[in-house]
């Protein structure tokens, strides 16, 4: 396939790249470490060399750009009004087919929504219990708990596709239900009189809101496969996945604001004010003209809706098995069982470099990582979608990892016994946050590259299975790397990063043997599905 010929593309690749390199820059001005004068000790530029007020102002800056984007969305959507059909046809009706504007926001606020209370339990939660002083085990058996339904997410996939109430649209009502359940979980929590004293009882509230957090996650999924055309795959997984990086972001760095001014209880009051504000989205927009808003209104099964649930959990499988039946469908998993297995076990690996080698603070390698590698992970999410739809997300895919395999290779070479020199060199602090931060960058680019093509390989009547599978299989990949970080660890960081490098290149070679578009060149659409 030829590379696009449209100035957009390049305006956003060059784009991209500016984004990349002026997070690096910053963040190696303003780290922490920066201020002692071992980085860039350039009294000109003394003003960002603050952190706090750095990141603050970045974060002033992200809010005012979401509250600034929706209003514009907003205002356009209410513009074309105008322009529709009278009340009377169904194509007045308020449904995410046939608005493309409507249906991106509408994913990505949903998306927002399962990021807000990850980042209220992973960071404002857990610095609460750290300043109450609970011990490290109980904050990592709470942060277990909400982790612990995300493996087994799979499950729902099955249950999705079986079930519902197909009159108000295939995937509506699952995430009704999530969403609801969000709510109600969060809520019952501002009703524990002591959080410190009952963390037994908070931790099964948060496993049990994570069940819905996961359910919303697959539901969401799936409607974005059945509704989403090719040509904007890409460019909506990246603002999806990135809508998820802000509501970390809101949940941990903007309610730890409000849990010291307000307490716990303003906390969980204005986080679920903002998810009932949320929940009224899907609940006041149809899949598809013609179908239900509520059980009791007017409305009934749309043909695609009907002809895409199977009739029997021994029909989906069946269905299932041949989705993965193909070789473009095989090759798509073992890629993703490759992907992020050097990225798992160089977590543990590298964060031990970085502070018993290399003499880093655990807030000096947080601040970076947990500061400004959120906001060029949001970089390369985002950036990283409408780069996908202008070159294919093959071809950013291949972008991404042959990059991040290039960066391992960079970071063994910037050993003082092989090729280290001054900023290029394990002492340099520029240098190694430049390297947390281009990680953080390429895998959240490598990441929505492969979102795009796995909602494109998937077969639209098994979506919830087939895809949540996909996404399952990249959770397996990063926890085999995990596992395995302890006992490759003795082999010396410099052989491991060149492994790992190279095994990261080594991916590659699968990439031209996938066809994304076998599955429904050879399966059809759910409107011709076979049972």
């Amino acid at each position: 396939m030829p590379l696009p010929d449209r100035p957009i593309a390049r305006v956003l690749l060059i784009g991209t790249v500016v984004v990349f390199v002026a997070g690096i820059l910053a963040s190696c001005i303003s780290s922490p470490r920066t201020s002692t004068g071992q980085t860039l000790p350039d009294a000109g530029l003394e003003a960002l060399t603050n952190f706090t007020d750095t990141l603050n102002l970045l974060s002033w800056i992200l809010i005012l750009a979401i509250v600034g984007g929706v209003i514009v969305l907003l205002v356009r959507l209410r513009s074309s009004t105008s322009h529709r059909p009278s009340p009377a046809s169904p194509r007045a009706q308020l449904n995410l087919s046939d608005r493309p504007l409507l249906r991106l926001l509408t994913l990505c606020i949903l998306y927002v929504a399962q990021g807000i209370p990850y980042g209220f339990v992973t960071v404002t939660l857990a610095a609460y219990l750290v300043e109450s002083n609970a011990t490290t085990a109980q904050i990592g058996g709470l942060l277990a708990m909400g982790t612990l339904p995300w493996t087994f997410k799979w499950v729902w996939g099955p249950m999705i596709d079986r079930y519902g109430i197909p009159a108000m649209g295939r995937r509506r009502p699952w995430i009704l239900l999530a969403q609801a359940g969000m709510i109600v979980t969060i809520a019952i929590m501002a009703f524990v009189p002591s959080i410190t004293e009952s963390l037994v009882l908070i931790g099964w509230m948060v496993f049990t809101h994570n069940i819905f957090n996961s359910l919303q996650d697959v539901s969401v999924d799936a409607l974005a496969v059945d509704l989403l055309r090719e040509e904007e795959r890409g460019r909506v997984s990246g603002l999806m996945y990135g809508s998820k990086f802000i509501g970390t972001f809101i949940g941990g760095a903007v309610l730890s604001r409000v849990l010291t001014s307000s307490g716990l209880g303003g906390v969980f009051a204005w986080q679920t004010l903002i998810l009932a504000v949320i929940l009224c989205i899907p609940l006041f927009l149809r899949e598809r003209s013609g179908e239900k808003l509520l059980p009791w209104t007017r409305g009934e099964v749309q043909k695609e809706t009907a002809a895409a649930v199977s009739r029997s959990i021994k029909v989906l499988f069946k269905r299932l098995g041949k989705a993965f039946s193909l070789r473009s469908s095989i090759l798509a998993g073992f890629i993703g069982l490759g992907m992020f297995i050097a990225n798992g076990a160089l977590g543990p690996i590298l964060q031990v470099f970085y502070q018993q080698d290399l003499g880093w603070s655990r807030t000096d390698y947080t601040d970076i990582s947990g500061g400004y590698g959120v906001f060029l992970g949001l970089a390369g999410a985002m950036g990283g979608g409408f780069l996908a739809d202008a070159f294919g997300a093959k071809r950013i895919i291949a972008f991404g990892t042959i990059c991040l395999g290039l960066t391992y290779l960079a970071f063994a070479a910037m050993d003082p016994d092989l090729l280290g020199l001054e900023w290029f060199s394990w002492t340099s602090d520029g240098a190694m946050t430049a390297f947390i931060l281009a990680e953080g960058f390429l895998v959240s680019l490598a990441s929505v590259g492969l979102f795009s093509m796995y909602m494109t390989v998937s077969w639209p009547i098994v979506a919830g299975t087939q895809f949540t599978a996909y996404m399952a299989i990249l959770n397996l990949s990063t926890t085999t790397g995990q596992w395995i970080s302890g006992p490759v660890e003795e082999y010396g960081i410099v052989n491991i990063m060149i492994v790992f490098g190279l095994f990261q290149l080594a991916i590659v070679a699968i990439l031209p043997f996938i066809d994304v578009h076998q599955t429904r060149r050879i399966l059809g659409e759910s409107s011709h599905a076979p049972a």
